[in-house]
Parts: C-alpha cells; structure tokens; sequence
C-alpha cells in the first residue's frame, strides 16, 4: 500500500533545492554520537521495498537468529510502552521500557539516529550497536535521493531489534520534540489512517522479516480505534500467506497521546497493540503490534506507521478541515 506523498514530495524538493543552493545540511544544535562511531558515509536510505512506502536505512538484509523465537511469542504477547513493544516486561506484563529516536551529528558531520529508552540497550543508526550481538533492522518513510535537514524535517523511523535473548520493536518520530502536554484538536465523525508495517515472523522454526498493510479506523464520537494488518510479504514482496492481524478496538482520550489493544487472527492465540499519535494534529501515528498462536505455531512482531490521507468524513464544519490541516 503507497501513501499518498505528493505534498511531502514537493516539500522534500524544497528543502532540498535550498540545502543545495546553501551548500550543506542544517545548523541545528544536536548532541554528539555517544552510542559509538558511525560510519564515515553519509546516513543513506532506499531504494523503496517492493510494494511499500518503506526504505531500509540499516539491516534489510540481514537474518535474525532462530534463537530468538521463545523470545518473539513472549514480545508478541507484551503490552505495549506507548509505541515501543518488546520481550523485557515488567511485572505487570508491560513492556518495560519506550525507545526514542532522534537525530544526531558525530565529530565528522556525518548524520545518524540515536535509539535509547532502556538504560541497559542503545545504539546508533547506521553504525555498529554498542553491544555485540545485536542484530537491528531500521526503516524509514522518508523518500529515498531527496537529503532534506534531517535534525529539523519530521518523519517515522522504526524497525526492530534482537540483543542478549530479548527482542522487540520501536516507532517514532524523529527528531523527537521534548515532552509536551498532549493537546489534540480532535474533528467529528471517523478517519482512516492507512500505511505500512515491518516486522519478524516465526514460523517452522526461521525468522523471517515481513512488509504488510497497515488500516486503521477511529471514531471520533466514540473516542474508540480499531484496525488491521494484512497482506503479508517478504521484503521481495513475495506473499507469506493470507494471515492478517486484527487490532482489537480500543479508547483514547484527549488528555492522552498513546493508547493500546488486543490482537487476534484466524487462528487461535493472542497479542497486542500500542500506538500513538506523532502530534497534536492527528493527522498521523505509529505503533506496534504482536500475535502469538496458541498452538505456538507463528508468532508475529511488527511496527507501523499510518497517516490520515483523506479529510474525515461525518458531520459538516470543522471536522474535515481539523483533519487536513486547513
């Protein structure tokens, strides 16, 4: 499923005719790499997945060891940390820790991404992980050969994560803005948020790295969300079957940014989800989701994002013009 990006597209040109007639990236004060070297090589992503809005930035080809799979059915299962999803719980069952990403320059000038969150697991994008072993998997929905200012234009980066017999999954906005007071302006009637998902599949006993299509529906009367993800493929686009996810419909509030679910699918089992908005104007979010088969037969872990591409659709006024930023 393509997200529309015909606005994006002309902003992205935008910013890149300037950086190019001003001769370099932004001036954007950004801390120092303190998750390890990066790579001498500017920060590259693309070219796009097949059927997708996605671009690997690190780790597309690159297999997760089958030893994590106990560690996948426990992360499937978890309940999510606002839009980060993981087999590291607390006692409650909650996924103990919620990755941030932001952008950051090293000494060279050479631009990554800092994921931190769980004091005991950070690492950089692109770059080797400060812990040996860990296997990362990263994506972004930026278009691949446009190079805007990555330290001030907003977009997702997501993907998962496997170190020391755990796993999970991550999604956020980058840079990341300080924490603020959520303040939504939420419009009437119901949107639709559409986008792409990226994730691990256990099954047979491999691991294999899956794309799918990620729908969502909110209810803005109700103040209630629900979903699904289907169409699942390998990153060669090659189908892995007809199982799709159904994200069991769940509540947010206007004092709240994040929110969370159950999962179910075609087979007998359970799951979670989690997902959160990128900022007061709804327009878009990003989560996470998990299933685990009863039968232990596949589990499934994954992050998505999902933007509002048309205006809402219910009572005249204000509503549309709340969701498509008029």
């Amino acid at each position: 499923m393509l997200r529309p990006i015909t606005m994006k597209l002309a902003l992205l040109l935008a910013l890149s005719f300037l950086l190019c007639a001003c001769g370099g990236g932004g001036s954007g004060s950004v801390p120092n790499n303190v998750g390890g070297d990066l790579t001498d090589e500017p920060l590259m992503w693309g070219p796009r997945l097949d059927s997708s809005g996605l671009s690997p930035i690190q780790g597309a080809e690159d297999e997760f060891n089958p030893d994590v799979i106990d560690a996948l059915f426990a992360a499937a299962r978890a309940i999510p940390h606002g839009s980060s999803q993981s087999s590291r719980v607390d006692a409650s069952g909650r996924t103990a820790h919620e990755m941030s990403v932001r952008v950051i320059r090293d000494d060279d000038g050479s631009l990554g991404y800092l994921v931190t969150g769980d004091p005991v697991l950070e690492f950089t994008v692109p770059g080797p992980g400060i812990r040996e072993g860990l296997s990362l998997a990263v994506f972004t929905d930026l278009l691949p050969g446009i190079e805007p200012d990555l330290t001030t234009y907003p977009h997702s980066v997501f993907g998962l994560w496997a170190w020391n017999g755990g796993v999970g999954a991550f999604w956020d906005t980058s840079p990341s803005d300080p924490s603020q007071v959520f303040e939504p302006t939420f419009p009437m009637g119901t949107a639709t948020y559409t986008g792409d998902a990226v994730g691990l599949r256990a099954e047979d006993g491999a691991v294999t790295k899956f794309l799918a299509d990620a729908i969502l529906v909110a209810d803005f009367d109700a103040n209630m969300m629900d979903g699904e993800v289907a169409g699942f493929r390998s990153l060669d686009g090659t189908s892995l079957g007809d199982l799709s996810v159904t994200l069991g419909e769940t509540g947010f509030s206007p004092e709240d940014g994040t929110f969370s679910g159950e999962t179910s699918a075609s087979v007998a089992g359970s799951g979670a989800w989690g997902a959160r908005w990128s900022d007061d104007s709804v327009e878009e979010l990003g989560g996470t989701f998990g299933f685990a088969a009863e039968d232990e037969s596949v589990a499934i872990l994954g992050a998505f994002q999902a933007c509002n591409c048309d205006p809402a659709v219910g009572d005249p006024g204000d509503s549309a013009s709340n969701m498509s930023g008029n």
